[in-house]
């Protein structure tokens, strides 16, 4: 009988397989989201194995290195590993996986360092921390013109185009704002009057706690009412006073508070400075300078007045320390070059002008700055150890025609001239050629059979990709 079946089922017409039922709409949403899901799963996978791949090493190699506090170094390298500079000088040996900038006929620099600036980066204080956009226009622009670092609204910002990772330096403002003019005879009045009875409940303070230590267990401690936190830091040398003044009166008036109540100052502007320089210098204050902040001489005074172009080399040669700062604090696309920060070094240039060196203008505009920020132990020179935040200019940083081609920050290359959309068609660095590659490694290797075999592959290959 199953016989007889089987023999009847093979005699009937094949039939076509019933069609599987349409999908619905909705099934065809969820097979597209799946397949996308597998794609995004998948390029996360090669970006995670990329990532991997990349070498933590990053060497700028045959170059003159400006290192700000150790001289200047001929056909030199600087060799970073992630975030900071691991060797520095000639003979450096490059690991074999390192990521190299030939810097052949290149300068290399430290990162600039603006110590005040407004609308580089968004936000001010702790808000940066959420405000900070990393691919901000004015964030690669300011790359463009060598600056790394930044002061913005009281916080300490690196320019990490494109990534958040290791950004913020500090959101405590550096500094403790001092109204004092010789304009407002009120107002110097009240500050006096301010830090002398801080002053008299820090010598009560001390007192206090020397009685202690001597067992005393009835020392009464001193009230500290209207006693203000600032001026305490400020008088125990752990803040530093900002002051601003620009003409000799201002200035002899703030030397006069320096000198009664010693402390860590620094004072915006100083455009008079050179008329006084020894007395600046006996208070140990510090400077922060617009070399073209032009204001004319006062005639219907006796003394000197109004702006000099050798404000700087003055303060320079009396042991006065300064930083350099444009008039302008921001990104400019148009106006008179240097006025703004995105060509700081031609400010600088102006101070060389008049009679300060170059060593001392780049002085000016990477490690004095960081000095007033508190970040000199990281970032302002280049030494082994610290942050690795460079820039790699093809020609002398103060001339006028140079471009920055790199800038390094954190170890990370945040800013390529070749990429840039801004900038990349003015004077393009030159790429070597196929043939120019061969040529260099026909040079350097002894092994026959590996150039045999580049040779006979240039010949294979077409002229027009060859040039």
């Amino acid at each position: 009988m199953n016989l007889w079946m089987i023999l009847f089922a093979l005699a009937l017409p094949m039939q076509d397989p019933v069609p599987a039922p349409e999908p619905t709409p909705d099934e065809e949403v969820q097979e597209k989201v799946v397949e996308e899901v597998v794609v995004v799963e998948e390029v996360v996978v090669v970006e995670e194995e990329t990532a991997q791949e990349v070498s933590p090493y990053l060497a700028i190699v045959d170059a003159t290195i400006h290192t700000v506090t150790d001289g200047t170094l001929y056909r030199a390298t600087v060799l970073c590993k992630n975030n900071r500079i691991l060797r520095v000088g000639q003979g450096v040996r490059v690991p074999d996986d390192a990521r190299v900038i030939d810097a052949n006929g290149m300068h290399v620099y430290p990162g600039l360092v603006a110590v005040r600036t407004s609308g580089v980066v968004s936000g001010s204080g702790s808000r940066v921390r959420d405000s900070f956009d990393p691919f901000a226009m004015n964030v690669e622009l300011a790359l463009s013109g060598g600056l790394t670092t930044v002061e913005a609204g009281g916080a300490v910002v690196k320019l990490t185009y494109g990534v958040l990772d290791d950004f913020l330096m500090s959101t405590e403002s550096p500094w403790v704002t001092m109204a004092y003019s010789s304009t407002s005879s009120a107002g110097r009045r009240q500050t006096r009057e301010a830090l002398s009875a801080t002053r008299a409940y820090l010598a009560d303070m001390r007192a206090w706690e020397l009685e202690k230590e001597m067992g005393e267990s009835d020392a009464v401690e001193p009230s500290s009412a209207g006693i203000k936190d600032k001026y305490i830091a400020l008088l125990k040398g752990e803040a530093l006073a900002r002051f601003h003044a620009q003409t000799a009166k201002d200035l002899l008036s703030t030397c006069d508070l320096l000198e009664e109540f010693p402390m860590q100052s620094v004072i915006f502007g100083a455009r008079e400075a050179w008329t006084i320089p020894a007395r600046l210098s006996r208070t140990g204050t510090r400077l922060v300078l617009t070399p073209r902040a032009k204001a004319y001489a006062d005639e219907s005074t006796n003394r000197e007045t109004g702006w000099s172009i050798e404000n700087a080399a003055v303060m320079w040669n009396q042991g006065v320390r300064f930083a350099i700062l444009p008039s302008e604090t921001w990104v400019s696309m148009m106006g008179i070059a240097g006025r703004d920060l995105l060509t700081l070094p031609m400010e600088a240039a102006f101070a060389i002008r008049g009679g300060l060196t170059s060593a001392a203008a780049l002085r000016a505009i990477t490690l004095e700055p960081a000095a007033l920020l508190g970040m000199d132990e990281r970032i302002g020179s280049i030494s082994v150890g610290k942050d690795a935040d460079l820039i790699v200019c093809d020609g002398d940083l103060f001339d006028y025609r140079s471009f920055v081609q790199w800038a390094v920050v954190n170890g990370r290359v945040a800013y390529d001239k070749a990429q840039s959309p801004y900038l990349s068609h003015i004077r393009p660095r030159k790429v070597p050629t196929i043939q120019e590659v061969v040529d260099a490694i026909r040079k350097e290797s002894s092994d026959d059979a590996a150039i045999e075999v580049i040779e006979e592959v240039i010949h294979e290959t077409p002229e027009e990709i060859v040039e």
